[in-house]
C-alpha cells in the first residue's frame, strides 16, 4: 500500500514539475511577439496533460480556452503618449490561437463555438487553411446532427481552393443530414457538375430523393436539378464519344448534333438550352453559350 501510495506522489511531482517548466518555456517563447498580453500558457499544455487537469470538467475548461481565444482577437484601446485613447488591432500570434482552438475542442468536441470562432479567424486572417479543416472534420464527426461543419468546409473548399467539383460533394453530404436546408443539395449539385463529378451529384441526389416525398420543401426543385444534371451527363457522355471519334472535343452542341451523335437534346426544366462553353464543359444555365441550331 505504501509503495503505490510513494509511486502516485512521484507521478503527481514530475506532473508538477512538467505543468511548471512547460509554462515558463511557453512564456518566455512567446511573450514578445504577443506584445506582452496576458494569457493562460497552461491552455497550451499537451491536451492529454489537459485532459488529465480538467478531470470532470472538460466542458467548463473548454469554454475557458475558447474565451482565452478570443480574447487575443480583435482590438484594444490604447492610451498615446499625448494622453489620448486610441483603437488599435492586436498582434495576432496565430500558432497559440490555433493551439488554443485544437486543445479545446480535444476536451470537449461537441462545443460549437470553438469551430465558428476557428472558421471566423482561421482561414481568413492566418491562412490556416489546414488547421481550419482539421477542427471542422472533427466537429463535423462529433456532432452528426448540425450540418453546418459540412457547410462550411464545402465554402472553404470552393473559395479558397478553388475546387467546386470537391466542394459541391462536401455540400452534398451536408445536405443529407437532418435538419438540413434544400438548397445545400441543389447548390452541391450545381458545384459538383461543374467541377466534372456528374455522376457523383447525380447519384447523391437520388440517394436523397428516396427519402423525400412530393410535400417536402424543394422537392420539386431538388427533381428538376436532378433531370437537369441527367441530361449533363447525356452530353457528356455525347462529348466523349465525339472526341473519341475525332480526336478533340466538339466546339458547340450542334457538332454533336450534325454528327448524330445525340439526336435531340435532353429535356431543360429550366427552359434554357444545353451548351459547351469554350472550355469544353457542358453548361445548362449559362446565358453566354451560343444557343444549339436545330
Amino acid at each position: 500500500m505504501r509503495s503505490v501510495s510513494r509511486n502516485i506522489l512521484v507521478v503527481l511531482a514530475f506532473t508538477v514539475f512538467y505543468i511548471a517548466s512547460h509554462n515558463a518555456l511557453i512564456y518566455s517563447r512567446n511573450v514578445s511577439t504577443l506584445n506582452q498580453q496576458i494569457y493562460s500558457s497552461t491552455w497550451l499544455l499537451p491536451s492529454i496533460a489537459l485532459e488529465v487537469i480538467a478531470g470532470e470538467f472538460k466542458g467548463l475548461i473548454a469554454d475557458l480556452i475558447v474565451l482565452e481565444a478570443g480574447a487575443q482577437l480583435g482590438t484594444e484601446i490604447i492610451r498615446t503618449p499625448e494622453g489620448e485613447f486610441k483603437t488599435v488591432r492586436k498582434q495576432y500570434n496565430w500558432p497559440i490561437i490555433s493551439r488554443l482552438l485544437s486543445n479545446s475542442q480535444t476536451l470537449d468536441p461537441r462545443f460549437q463555438h470553438t469551430y465558428m470562432l476557428a472558421q471566423g479567424w482561421l482561414p481568413w486572417e492566418a491562412k490556416m487553411i489546414d488547421e481550419t479543416f482539421t477542427i471542422l472534420q472533427t466537429a463535423a464527426e462529433n456532432r452528426p446532427w448540425d450540418w453546418q461543419p459540412f457547410r462550411l468546409m464545402g465554402f472553404d473548399t470552393y473559395y479558397f481552393l478553388n475546387n467546386p467539383g470537391e466542394a459541391g460533394k462536401i455540400f452534398l453530404k451536408a445536405s443529407q443530414t437532418p435538419g438540413a436546408p434544400p438548397y445545400l443539395a441543389i447548390l452541391g449539385a450545381r458545384l459538383a457538375q461543374k467541377g466534372g463529378e456528374t455522376s457523383a451529384a447525380i447519384m447523391l441526389m437520388k440517394s436523397m430523393l428516396a427519402t423525400k416525398t412530393e410535400k417536402d420543401f424543394k422537392y420539386q426543385a431538388m427533381v428538376d436539378r436532378l433531370t437537369t444534371l441527367e441530361g449533363v451527363m447525356i452530353i457528356e457522355i455525347a462529348v466523349e464519344k465525339y472526341q473519341t471519334r475525332f480526336g478533340r472535343k466538339p466546339s458547340s452542341i450542334n457538332e454533336l448534333l450534325d454528327n448524330g451523335i445525340i439526336t435531340s437534346l435532353p429535356k431543360n426544366p429550366y427552359g434554357d438550352k444545353y451548351c459547351i462553353d469554350s472550355d469544353g464543359r457542358v453548361q445548362f444555365d449559362n446565358l453566354y453559350c451560343p444557343p444549339p441550331s436545330q
